[in-house]
């Protein structure tokens, strides 16, 4: 019983590998430890079909549906009942919700038990010493279901959780709230994820670096000098384990993923992608956060890998999975890459298409040679066309640098995926009357993916400071009180998305609405309008 085994739950993307735990796998590789990765988001995408499985992963993902359907199963307190969840949280956020889809998202609930059965009889649980949980959004209950029967089958093994859902305070309060939990990581564990597990395999009680905490004979436990003695709550500083040097991490192991995947009967309906990362944290945040953005978590400090070490592992991971189409997991490209990293990328002619989220204050020739690079996608942070919004935010970028960025990548059939957010704190509503104009004129281009109201997440400025920006009453998401039955001030420790008032007792839809129908008129034209032009001899440009 000396290996490790990490889990990747529902409702994790099955067109691409988890990246967290590839990485994890290859740091423990240098330590001559023994991982596996189990995917079993594929076992529950094989119950309930692919379609479905998306469905849910995607259109349930701020309400948190699938959490939902395990945690029914996880708590014997019951939680409030279907048809108040259905009415105060679904059709809230998506009021196009059918009965039809009411009773799928319902029926799925009898394919949760079944498939928990099938996760612990398809593992040798007695191989492994430690099993850890990638826990992202729509993962904690999953795995938290999954836990406490391994916990019962064999209480000797370590149970472990980490990732997104558990940063900072969140992962505190999980710990706290779940005893099925041995350790959890509450931020980056690329540090301190391989030595806690080495000295458990040796038989011994790990000496927890920070960012970890532990809990023995029913009491939780951490590294104490490090931390807040007098306030229990207070998470570490995420500068005491983060990574500082990217080129000194291992390449991620895909080998689980495309191996589950080969497997699959599902397969020939998933057409997978790579994943990468090529920096972490963002560069423009460190200078100017973007109020409402909380996607680096507890720590805004950019660090990025070498062009030649990003170039390198390209290659390495294209020759050895022979996938040819790749996502970055990057917040924002590095802008010093247009010289280095892309002309390299593109020297190197490994026929791979791309995507990137980037900044929208690009110029011709930037868009130019990402073109030549291979980029196939572009995830671009518009937000919207009011300059004095985008001002109001901290992005950084103008009303007409997003249009122009929108046009090149169109120009170059670079497919665009980009939001339409509305009600930002301190908005003038006069702004939406220009908006509403502007639209029917820039149909031809690509529409938003979706259109809604700016969102408070945790570490954004929104959350940390809401009274300066004219928030009041903010409080946890309403759903998460239909997935766990805890009081307010737990709940307010483990969410991650708030709702909240406006200060000014303002209602953005009363300003708002006839920019957004607008807004839902453009993505029901999305590839039915074009603008073409042709340059005459004489000189005449003809629209």
């Amino acid at each position: 019983m000396s290996r490790v085994l990490i889990v990747n739950m529902p409702f994790s993307n099955l067109r691409w590998p988890n990246l967290g735990p590839s990485l994890l796998k290859a740091a423990l590789g240098r330590r001559s430890i023994g991982c596996d990765v189990a995917y079993f988001n594929f076992d529950f995408a094989e119950r309930v079909g692919v379609d479905h499985y998306e469905w849910l992963a995607d259109h349930f993902a701020f309400v948190l549906g699938g959490e939902r359907l395990f945690a029914k199963q996880y708590f014997e307190d019951p939680l409030p009942d279907d048809e108040s969840y259905y009415r105060d949280v679904l059709l809230r956020a998506d009021s196009g919700l059918t009965e039809k889809d009411r009773r799928d998202f319902e029926g799925t609930e009898q394919h949760v038990e079944p498939f928990l059965d099938r996760c612990m009889s398809a593992i040798d649980w007695a191989q492994y010493a430690v099993v850890g949980f990638a826990m992202s959004f729509q993962q904690t209950m999953p795995s938290m279901c999954l836990a406490r029967r391994i916990k019962r089958r064999r209480p000797e093994v370590q149970i472990m959780a980490g990732g997104a859902a558990c940063e900072a305070e969140m992962g505190i309060e999980l710990i706290t709230q779940f005893p099925g939990i041995d350790y959890v990581f509450l931020g980056e564990a690329d540090l301190t994820f391989p030595p806690v597990v080495e000295q458990i395999l040796q038989g011994q009680r790990p000496e927890l670096p920070p960012g970890v905490m532990g809990r023995e004979s029913g009491k939780l436990f951490r590294p104490l000098s490090l931390w807040e003695r007098a306030e229990q709550h207070r998470p570490p500083d995420p500068g005491l384990f983060m990574v500082r040097d990217m080129d000194a991490l291992p390449y991620p192991d895909f080998d689980d993923y495309f191996r589950r995947l080969r497997a699959s009967p599902l397969k020939d309906q998933i057409h997978p992608l790579l994943f990468f990362e090529t920096s972490r944290g963002c560069w423009w945040g460190e200078k100017h956060h973007c109020k409402f953005c909380g996607l680096n978590g507890s720590t805004l400090a950019y660090r990025s890998k070498s062009a030649q070490r990003a170039v390198d592992e390209l290659r390495h991971l294209v020759e050895r999975y022979d996938i040819h189409q790749a996502c970055s997991s990057d917040n924002i490209l590095d802008h010093r890459y247009f010289n280095t990293f892309l002309p390299m990328l593109k020297a190197a002619n490994l026929d791979l298409a791309f995507v990137f989220e980037m900044k929208t204050n690009l110029s011709r020739r930037q868009v130019e040679t990402l073109t030549e690079a291979g980029m196939g996608a572009a995830q671009l942070g518009i937000e919207t066309f009011i300059t004095p919004a985008l001002k109001l935010i901290g992005k950084g970028a103008n009303a007409v640098q997003n249009l122009q960025t929108l046009k090149w990548l169109s120009e170059y059939d670079i497919e665009v995926k980009w939001n339409l957010l509305y009600g930002f704190p301190g908005e003038s509503p006069d702004d939406y009357a220009g908006l509403a104009e502007l639209i029917p004129s820039i149909v031809h281009m690509a529409p938003p993916l979706a259109v809604g109201r700016v969102r408070m997440d945790r570490f954004a400025p929104y959350f940390e400071d809401p009274y300066a920006y004219g928030i009041e009453n903010a409080r946890p998401n309403r759903a998460f009180q239909y997935v766990y039955p805890f009081p307010a001030e737990v709940l307010a420790r483990m969410a991650y998305y708030y709702e909240y008032d406006y200060a000014d007792g303002r209602n953005p839809l009363d300003y708002a609405a006839p920019a957004l129908e607008a807004a839902e008129s453009w993505q029901a034209l999305k590839g039915t309008v074009a603008l073409r032009y042709w340059d005459r001899p004489d000189g005449v440009l003809i629209l």
